[in-house]
């Protein structure tokens, strides 16, 4: 007599591999909204230290201060437009 496993014959590697890719995407999409919050913390962080109450002059006296506001800056639109490349992708909308 020969047993045949039902869970076998309806078990789908193919359904696995989705759920697979569409929790890692959740994942990833969660974690870089999550950095870009940091990095956006981070930049209003940097703006107290220049300016106000809070002011350390080794950041505002000379270009280091600026230059690490314009990078921080970037960082934030770099990962901005990385996130809306993967909404792009993920959602299959036309830009």
């Amino acid at each position: 007599m020969n047993v045949t496993n039902l869970f076998d014959q309806l078990h789908d590697p193919y359904a696995d591999h989705d759920d697979a890719v569409t929790e890692k995407r959740a994942e990833l999409i969660t974690h870089l909204t999550y950095g870009i919050r940091v990095m956006e913390h981070a930049a209003e962080l940097l703006d107290d230290l220049r300016s106000g109450a809070a002011e350390d002059v080794e950041l505002v006296d000379g270009r280091d201060g600026r230059d690490c506001a314009a990078h921080l800056d970037a960082a934030v639109r770099t990962a901005r437009a990385a996130y809306a490349v993967l909404h792009v992708v993920f959602e299959k909308e036309q830009p």
